[in-house]
């Protein structure tokens, strides 16, 4: 997938590429061609300028020969021929021109003789020579001829530059231009281009290029020097016309670009946009109504686009594309239409399964609930369970279930209000759930508005509360509590009725229990009260109940089942009945004990679980005497037991006896305040210190430690 744009830019540097390497091949050729032909033509001036040179030698050495035969006629003859010396042996027998002295010795003139050679030594200016040693007139002569650039008759190309040097690369002489300049101030040619024996390239100080190859003439080196500048200058005149043809071709594509770009590509442009656009419109929608509503904006905008569009093939495309989203937008309407029945049937089904979910989850629970009673076995934790789901099926604040005991409803299970203290017991009454028990289902929209209502949470805003009646006796209530405003709902009251019935029965039952296990409770505990009542009298019935209150809201939130809680609020209150073998002097001493008097009172754990007695069901009142003075440290009293050695009723009754104790005014102290006791328990005082209590316990006091406080002002002594 490509645009026009990538297509163009593809395909125009395609033809440039393609232009540049034909323009680039043209070039090459035509290059190679200049330079073979300008080589040619230094091979053909080279050649001339040698036989030249050869011939004007020639005849320089016949005016030599016409002086040696005549110096005195010829003295101002042939200015040319600027030495002639007659040598013997190699020493100056006499000099009829130049500078050279008769009897001096010259060497190496062997390699002159026969040969022309170019040398500046014998000229006393420095200016070079041509120079040879001949035979003339039966003797042997040195003959200097003056160097002119006129003799070398060098006749080229003006691309062809000469430049002539001496065997070792020394520059004898240079054609008066930038290149012979050059050499010229170098003063020497490089050997490896001198000997080379095809052209080479080499640049000057200016940078400029060269061809150069160097030919031999007598004893001398002809170096040709072809500037690579010119050459180019020749090829690019050559490649004028195909250079404008091609620039003119890429000129006719940029056109027909700019045309298509300026004229086609914005409607093109909008077309993809619109694209685009759709895409993005639909991309992100969720629901049937939505999508309509998007498909008849987008059906617009085609409209609004053909009436931009200048190309009529761009124009009928957009024509068929309204009339399609036309189509479809029809089609969805429909569609969402249907959906909205098919919805409005799914949220009944729901609604009905939901209901029959709620029904089935509550139902199975309270089955549960029946099947235990019916085999005898109480199920207070079953009664629980179903509170707190009843409170989620229903989506309830709260829910509480109450037993009727004479004219007080006595919480028996609860969940929700925020987990706060536990709903307390009303009069039937003086309570709303009071008159549901007398008179029947109660549905307060709005409880504020309600006689009688007493506030179990500040969320509550509507209650519904049912009587529960088993075998036409009224046992106890259902209340069940929103935070937001419920008209009455008969479905719900029809999932409820089946539950009330089966908490009625358990709550029956539980109270024929409850009172047979009482009478026990009663019997027993009133002939060792009767001792307690004669003997003992600083205990008072506020502190029982406040012990009774502690550890019964401590057990319940550490999970003990309910059943031991409930025994753990009654056994509570004999803790110190082994206080009864304590003398009551030493009891109601004000002053500090002596230690006999201590370990005497130490023993009342071990006399109170004596007092108790060995019935089975006794038991645990027996380890709530013997073990509530035992410290998680191991530093209490009788047996010195730690950690997990004291049983659970030990460590939650050695929290509440210390609060208690803290609190309390004794003979030989005031009470301290809650803040106070609070900072002895977690912090320490020296006799009382965290480590004495169990982890668990600990961290119990430490996050509900004003529940305790509530109790304790609940149940303050009356004296106080």
């Amino acid at each position: 997938m490509t645009s026009f744009k990538r297509l163009f830019v593809r395909w125009f540097w395609f033809f440039a590429s393609l232009g540049a390497f034909m323009l680039f091949l043209q070039g090459a050729y035509l290059f190679k061609s200049v330079l073979r032909d300008q080589q040619r033509n230094a091979w053909d001036a080279t050649e001339n300028m040698a036989s030249n040179l050869v011939r004007y030698l020639d005849s320089e050495l016949v005016k030599a020969s016409y002086i040696a035969a005549v110096p005195y006629k010829a003295e101002t003859y042939f200015p040319e021929v600027e030495l002639l010396v007659r040598i013997l042996e190699d020493q100056v027998e006499e000099s009829f021109r130049g500078s050279l002295p008769n009897g001096m010795h010259l060497r190496e003139l062997e390699r002159l003789r026969g040969v022309w050679e170019v040398s500046g030594l014998y000229n006393p200016d420095g200016h070079p020579q041509f120079v040879t040693v001949r035979e003339l007139e039966g003797n042997e002569y040195l003959v200097g001829i003056r160097m002119d650039e006129k003799s070398l008759g060098f006749h080229g190309s003006s691309l062809v530059l000469p430049v002539l040097t001496g065997e070792d690369g020394r520059v004898i002489w240079a054609e008066n231009g930038p290149f012979g300049r050059h050499f010229a101030l170098l003063g020497w040619v490089d050997r490896e281009m001198l000997n080379c024996s095809s052209w080479s390239r080499g640049r000057i100080d200016d940078g400029r290029a060269y061809w150069a190859k160097c030919f031999r003439v007598q004893s001398m080196r002809l170096l040709v020097v072809v500037p690579e500048g010119e050459i180019l200058g020749r090829v690019l005149s050559g490649s004028a016309v195909p250079i404008v043809m091609s620039f003119m071709m890429l000129g006719i594509l940029f056109l027909f670009y700019m045309l298509w770009r300026n004229q086609v590509m914005p409607d093109v442009r909008d077309i993809t946009d619109f694209f685009k656009k759709m895409e993005k419109d639909l991309s992100g929608l969720r629901c049937p109504e939505e999508l309509s509503q998007v498909i008849d904006n987008l059906s617009k905008d085609v409209e609004n686009r053909k009436s931009r569009c200048r190309l009529e093939e761009l124009h009928s495309v957009l024509s068929g594309l309204g009339a399609a989203m036309r189509v479809l937008w029809s089609q969805q309407e429909e569609i969402n239409a249907f959906g909205e029945e098919v919805a409005a049937m799914n949220a009944s089904l729901a609604e009905s399964n939901d209901i029959l979910r709620k029904r089935e989850q509550i139902w199975g629970q309270t089955l549960q609930v029946a099947k235990l009673v019916r085999s005898g076995y109480q199920a207070p934790d079953e009664v629980g369970r179903i509170a707190d789901t009843i409170r989620e099926m229903l989506s309830a604040f709260g829910v509480v279930v109450d037993r009727l005991e004479g004219d007080t409803l006595i919480p028996v299970a609860y969940s929700g209000y925020d987990e706060g203290l536990p709903p307390e017991p009303v009069n039937i009454h003086s309570s709303l759930i009071g008159r549901a028990v007398k008179e029947g289902l109660i549905w307060a929209e709005d409880v504020r508005k309600e006689p009688g209502y007493l506030t179990l949470h500040e969320a509550v805003v509507t209650e519904v509360a049912m009587g529960l009646s088993h075998m036409g006796r009224p046992v106890g209530g259902l209340t069940v509590s929103f935070t937001e405003r419920r008209r009455r709902d008969e479905v719900m009251l029809e999932t409820l009725i089946p539950v009330a019935s089966v908490l009625a029965g358990f709550l029956d039952a539980s109270k024929s229990r409850q009172e047979i296990r009482e009478s026990y409770y009663y019997l027993y505990l009133a002939q060792k009260l009767q001792e307690i009542t004669g003997i003992y009298h600083n205990e008072t019935e506020e502190h029982l109940s406040r012990i009774g209150a502690y550890v019964t809201r401590i057990s319940r939130d550490l999970g003990r089942t309910h059943q031991e809680v409930e025994d753990m609020g009654i056994f509570a209150r004999l803790h110190d009945i082994g206080k009864l073998k304590v003398p009551h002097n030493i009891l109601s001493k004000p002053s500090g004990l002596t230690g006999d008097e201590f370990e005497l009172v130490k023993r009342h754990t071990i006399w109170g679980a004596e007092i108790v007695g060995d019935a089975e069901w006794l038991a645990m009142a027996r380890r709530v005497c013997l073990t509530h003075h035992e410290k998680w440290d191991g530093s209490g009293y009788p047996f010195g037991l730690s950690g997990q050695q004291i049983p659970w009723e030990g460590r939650v009754m050695a929290l509440a006896d210390i609060y208690d104790a803290l609190r309390s005014n004794r003979s030989y102290k005031r009470g301290f305040s809650h803040e106070e006791a609070v900072r002895i328990i977690l912090v320490g005082d020296g006799r009382t210190r965290p480590e004495h209590f169990a982890p668990e316990v600990l961290e119990w006091f430490r996050q509900n430690h004003e529940v305790m406080g509530s109790i304790f002002d609940r149940f303050r002594d009356r004296e106080e």
